[in-house]
């Protein structure tokens, strides 16, 4: 009992931590830093010291006379098929094998540590571990049971919602004919059947840009929302931060200097770093950082499908906060983006999810990522915001969106199989009554800089799109019944319209312009027909460019608006990518064309980031 007599308060414990040679007054700071916090003073330590998590756990189980024990998975089981796998992430203690003993590994708080030395040493069978190391371990151990429920998760929460168990052939093959004919239609609108060709193609084109051409009329109310007032620390919740990675070691420095910068109470942020296990050099490259008591390193195993959803439904049952965000291996989010999405979160209990505002740092690279800053700042900017106070089914961006984490594990977490998760979220979150809404804050990221690249990436957020609209439409009756007629016809309008106006406009472009062309020789001026189908194409065009114009205004990007006469080219690379995605969503359906970045550091090289 000598130690116990010798640390009687907790200060007298934290200043033995401290040493000799800490400053006059520290421990009692961090007392008043745990209570203020609501969080136990081992954990405000950590974080005031820098010091790491393992070290400190160590030194007091030493002091305490309590054995210690780092890497804890040879001697622990895996858990039962009853073991509730979503309190995973929240575990203290587990039970194991120590030497031929049954003991129980645990990761105390101070308080525990000061009961556990009161007790006879026979009667504690303890051994002491790390909070960080008790989840590694639960995490090796349990690897199956969390793989499996990545890709099952869906299925058990929300039947038929997956895009495994819908994504049937026979639908593939009908949505790829009805693609092909519609652009078989347009291919031949000026010279078969035009006039019951061109309402069809006309309605498929012009029904997205009606949308975009509303959002704009109507923009000074369709603005992202912001908080009335600022949480303080004291208020805030725990809030975690997945991160998903693969080969992106280079990635790393940039992301942990970002997520250092979040203007939230370290102690009560959970960030993991979700790194496939074939990424070995981002895994050392993540480890490098673990130090800080922030991050943590979450391993996913080498498994089918390999796609950003699985590797996030993977981590789910890791998370520990109140809330949850994702973020993307080149995002820079603003620094009090936790903070606003945290008070929004709990001044409107009716809504739940938030998501961020993209914007492009790389805009002046060339003509690609000028009109791929304006698509994004006219998407987020204006367009979501206008659909959310609709009430209609919000595709979310797939990174910098804030969930509640209890609805979203409710929800079936993200479709595995699905390679534009983010959209399929936001309908499923539709038709199960959930509110989204865009709040006031930004999330800095990179475009592609490569036509090629940018053709990879698009074909594959088209085939998500496409995956989306096949398994929400596989049973129609039950999505009116979800949705309603209204958010029904919304649906309608961005999912399918989304798929079906770019399969529309490139040959419809073709076909108009090549008959124009031959008009005009022929008889001096284009026929009825050819004006017809290029007030279609315009009006296709305006409302793209009306909210890519406001969008731009409100991100002070007006110097990117004369580049918007490029969007046919532009939508005309969509239309390549959109026939790529068709060829994939029957080849190889679940295949994750990964993109590359090059991160903010390589742009500085190549001349700075576009504002």
């Amino acid at each position: 009992m000598r130690r116990l007599d010798r640390f009687q308060t907790d200060a007298a414990i934290i200043e033995a931590l401290l040493g000799a040679n800490a400053e006059p007054g520290k421990a009692e700071a961090i007392l008043c830093r745990a209570r203020e916090l609501g969080c136990d003073p081992l954990t405000a330590l950590i974080h005031a010291s820098g010091e790491d998590q393992d070290a400190v756990y160590a030194r007091v189980a030493s002091m305490f006379g309590l054995a210690f024990v780092d890497d804890i998975a040879p001697f622990i089981v895996p858990f039962g098929p009853m073991a509730n796998i979503d309190s995973f992430g929240q575990l203290s203690s587990v039970r194991g094998c120590w030497r031929g003993v049954e003991v129980v590994f645990l990761a105390p708080g101070l308080r525990q540590f000061v009961d556990l030395a009161g007790r006879d040493a026979n009667a504690r069978q303890v051994i002491v571990t790390s909070p960080r190391a008790l989840t590694d371990a639960i995490v090796r151990v349990n690897a199956a049971r969390l793989a499996e429920d990545a890709i099952q998760r869906i299925v058990r929460q929300y039947p038929h919602g997956s895009a495994n168990t819908e994504l049937r052939r026979p639908c593939c093959y009908g949505l790829l004919a009805i693609m092909l004919a519609i652009a078989f239609a347009a291919l031949f609108a000026q010279t078969t059947a035009q006039p019951v060709v061109l309402p069809v193609l006309a309605l498929l084109l012009v029904s997205p840009s009606a949308l975009r051409i509303w959002a704009a009329l109507t923009a000074r109310e369709n603005v992202p929302l912001a908080p009335r007032r600022l949480l303080p620390d004291a208020e805030l919740p725990c809030y975690s931060v997945l991160v998903p990675l693969r080969d992106e070691a280079h990635m790393v420095p940039q992301l942990a200097g970002a997520l250092r910068r979040l203007d939230y109470p370290p102690e009560k942020l959970d960030i993991k770093f979700v790194v496939e296990s074939a990424s070995q050099r981002t895994v050392m490259a993540v480890k490098r950082y673990l130090g800080d008591a922030r991050f943590s390193l979450v391993v996913v195993p080498k498994m089918p499908p390999h796609t950003k959803p699985k590797a996030l439904n993977f981590a789910l049952p890791l998370v520990r906060g109140r809330h949850v965000t994702v973020f993307d291996a080149e995002d820079v989010p603003e620094r009090d983006q936790l903070r606003k999405a945290a008070s929004l979160l709990a001044e409107r209990p009716d809504i739940a999810c938030l998501q961020a505002q993209l914007l492009i740092t790389n805009a002046r690279r060339n003509w690609v990522t000028r009109l791929f800053a304006a698509e994004y700042a006219g998407l987020f900017g204006v367009l979501l915001p206008g659909i959310s106070r609709l009430g209609l089914p919000v595709p979310l961006g797939g990174t910098s969106n804030h969930f509640r984490i209890d609805i979203l594990r409710r929800a079936g977490g993200w479709d595995a199989f699905n390679v534009t998760e983010d959209a399929d979220l936001g309908v499923r979150y539709a038709r199960l009554g959930h509110k989204i809404a865009s709040f006031a804050s930004y999330t800095s990221e990179e475009s592609t800089v490569t036509v090629h690249a940018w053709l990879r990436q698009r074909s594959r957020w088209m085939k998500g799109w496409m995956q989306t609209l096949i398994v929400h439409s596989a049973y129609p009756g039950r999505l009116l019944g979800d949705l309603g007629w209204v958010r029904l016809l919304g649906f309608q309008v961005m999912v399918a319209g989304m798929v079906l106006s770019i399969s529309v406009h490139g040959l419809l472009l073709v076909s108009t312009l090549a008959q124009a062309i031959i008009e005009t020789i022929r008889f001096g001026m284009p026929g009825g027909s050819v004006r017809a189908s290029l007030v279609v194409l315009g009006v296709g065009y305006v409302g793209s460019i009306a909210i890519g114009v406001i969008g731009l205004a409100r991100v002070g990007r007006r110097d990117l608006w004369a580049w918007q006469t490029l969007l046919p080219v532009y939508w005309m690379l969509a239309w390549v990518a959109t026939a790529r995605a068709v060829i994939e969503l029957i080849r190889r359906p679940y295949h994750w064309a990964k993109t590359h970045h090059s991160g903010m550091h390589a742009m500085e090289k190549k001349g700075g980031p576009g504002g």
